[in-house]
């Protein structure tokens, strides 16, 4: 535990909503100590500490093999506990690309909050997937992880059709049972990633 606590202090970012929850953007060139990263490029680090100080880490990375095609996979880990356990692993991505690839994770998207104030704090993140070789929209996933509940968003980007007419943006919302907080959250930070544009990988 001692060796996570100098970790916290190399923050560029804190994005909190309840008392209590202390929110930090980590050095990705220094994930904590016994965390086992799933990808092979590290893209985020973010560690957090709950109101009833459990420390927790979200991790994204991502790993691209490219020969005659070009494949990406992109991964979500969350770290949970006193000692650390992976709580929840998030894989998605594209196989065998011959066109122009889109797969990375939206500028910005990172969110990790305890919107409904209830103790269990709220992993957000988005990230777009696509093959294609036109300048459409493409899909788009917002995840919101509390717990052991995953909730997802799942549409598009926006983009402009030849005519420069606005296109895309729409958005498959989850039903976020019994948590209208959560979901009408979750809607109108959909529409904030709206005008984040699809981003290639480095």
């Amino acid at each position: 535990m001692h060796r996570l606590l100098p970790l916290l202090l190399l923050c560029t970012t804190s994005l909190a909503a309840a008392e209590g929850l202390v929110v930090k953007q980590l050095d990705k060139a220094r994930v904590p100590a016994g965390i086992k990263v799933k990808g092979t490029q590290v893209r985020e680090v973010w560690g957090w500490t709950a109101a009833d100080k459990t420390p927790g880490f979200l991790i994204l990375s991502a790993t691209s093999r490219t020969t005659k095609v070009t494949s990406r996979q992109l991964y979500g880990q969350i770290w949970t506990g006193a000692k650390l356990r992976e709580a929840r692993l998030i894989s998605d991505g594209v196989d065998g690309c011959k066109l122009d690839l889109v797969a990375n994770f939206v500028a910005g998207s990172v969110s990790i909050r305890d919107e409904d104030a209830d103790g269990t704090p709220e992993i957000s993140f988005a990230y777009d997937l696509a093959c294609s070789a036109t300048a459409d929209p493409v899909a788009r996933k917002l995840l919101v992880v509390e717990g052991a509940t995953k909730h997802a968003l799942r549409g598009r980007s926006m983009g402009k059709d030849p005519d420069d007419k606005v296109i895309g943006g729409d958005v498959q919302l989850d039903p976020f049972a019994g948590e209208a907080v959560l979901r009408k959250w979750a809607e109108g930070r959909w529409k904030a990633l709206l005008a984040t544009e699809p981003t290639t990988f480095e």
